[in-house]
């Protein structure tokens, strides 16, 4: 800081009668150096006009320290929802210091809007601790909390409880939010200021993340999750499941393991899980790593219903009719009565023939490329097919058979108005895009 050296100057003026005036010329300047982080002395000067005097020149200083602030410093979590420090400001030079200490966030974060901050005046700093009964202004935050102002006496000190605090609630949105609380302490006399500052930096514990999921195990229509709990569960009240980032259970915080349900064929899936406080509204952690899971492929004893990806609509021997010649369709797919949308792999050397459950005899059948039929046994290759996944963890199928034509579903209509299937050059357009999923 800059300071300047009190000087004096005399002026001697010839008055009537013979007699001699004394002028000075007074500059009172006060010196002091500036304040590191979290404590330290604050001190500046002033000047004053030119005045007459006829006594000795009076030096003074304005010194200020600021202590305390830094202890501020906290990790919130469950068993740490609140820091308590007694922050002083001190008096050290010889005039009086009127003062400003204003408390702040060094940027406005998340978290820096959501502590709530209070400061109130207390004797000393014994009278600040933990266990200190809360004063100040409510609802004021790191953003909102406002300047602290006052004089202090030449070696008078003032001490203020400062008290930043969380809930329990607010942990879960704020997971690893921090912010860098400040102090700035600003003391003025005259034309001179000095400037103090600390700072505290807080943040809120990453600990209700819970860890990724994996499988504990796999079918071809459901996976079984597992996961670990997070290291804080004070507050969590249970988990909230995610897959491919859409909410589709929650369950009691004493289960980590849920099954997943009615999933397709040879499906991969990414898998996330939140910590969750019931309180009203819900609380969540934010989601965990994703576990990348995926169901099996099909089997030779499943009845699978079969779904076009364009469609939506499923494989169906229309009508449930068990005569030779029923038609393939696309039908709107069934949750009950499913019988003649349900169908079997039935190995035949390097093929498959596909049965209908509602007619086992009755198999998928392709005599010509129009119109696809259900027939009895010993058609050749028009009754052989491969199931050919399209890519790994799609889920998607094409079905080819012998004769390199694959099950399309831009065929004619039958006589009822139903959209008869067909089979059609191999083009790996949507058409003949399936997805297969366990029929029980």
């Amino acid at each position: 800081m800059t300071s300047r050296a009190a000087s004096t100057a005399e002026h001697r003026t010839v008055r009537p009668g013979g007699r001699a005036v004394l002028s000075l010329s007074m500059v009172l300047a006060f010196l002091g150096a500036g304040l590191g982080a979290g404590a330290g002395e604050a001190q500046a000067g002033w000047t004053t006009p030119e005045s007459p005097a006829t006594a000795s020149v009076t030096a003074g200083t304005l010194g200020v320290t600021l202590t305390g602030f830094p202890a501020l410093q906290a990790v919130y979590s469950s068993a740490a929802l609140a820091v308590t420090a007694p922050v002083s400001v001190t008096n050290t030079g010889t005039v009086p210091a009127p003062y400003t200490l204003t408390l702040a966030a060094q940027t406005a974060t998340a978290l820096a809007s959501a502590v709530e901050v209070r400061a109130w005046s207390v004797a000393s700093a014994t009278n600040c601790t933990a266990t200190t009964t809360t004063a100040g202004t409510p609802g004021r935050t790191w953003v909102t909390v406002g300047p602290l102002t006052g004089t202090l006496a030449p070696g008078a000190s003032a001490v203020y409880c400062v008290r930043s605090s969380v809930t329990q609630a607010q942990r879960f949105a704020l997971v690893a939010g921090s912010v860098t609380a400040t102090a700035t302490l600003t003391a003025a006399q005259g034309n001179w200021t000095g400037t103090a500052t600390a700072s505290a930096p807080q943040s809120m514990a990453d600990t209700l993340t819970p860890g990724a999921p994996t499988a504990a195990a796999a079918t071809d229509s459901s996976i079984t999750l597992a996961w670990t709990a997070p290291a804080d569960t004070a507050a969590v009240t249970g988990y909230r499941i995610l897959r491919d980032s859409v909410v589709i259970a929650t369950v009691p915080a004493a289960n980590r393991t849920f099954t997943d349900l009615a999933l397709t064929v040879a499906t991969r899936h990414s898998y996330t899980v939140q910590a969750v406080d019931s309180a009203s509204p819900v609380d969540v952690s934010p989601a965990s790593p994703a576990g990348i899971l995926s169901t099996t492929g099909r089997t030779a004893t499943g009845w699978y219903s079969i779904r076009n990806t364009t469609s939506q609509l499923c494989v169906d021997g229309e009508a449930a009719a068990t005569a030779e010649g029923t038609a393939l369709i696309s039908f709107p797919c069934k949750t009950a009565g499913a019988g003649n949308q349900n169908w079997q792999f039935v190995a035949t050397g390097a093929y498959v023939r596909v049965a209908a459950r509602y007619a086992p005899t009755l198999f998928w059948d392709s005599a010509n490329t129009t119109a696809s039929i259900l027939r009895g046994t010993a058609r050749t290759n028009s009754q052989q097919w491969t199931v050919v996944e399209i890519a790994p963890g799609s889920g998607t199928f094409l079905f080819r058979n012998r004769n390199n034509m694959c099950l399309d579903v831009a065929g004619g209509t039958t006589a009822t108005g139903n959209p008869q299937l067909r089979v059609a050059a191999c083009d790996g357009s949507a058409l003949q895009a399936f997805t297969l999923t366990n029929g029980g």
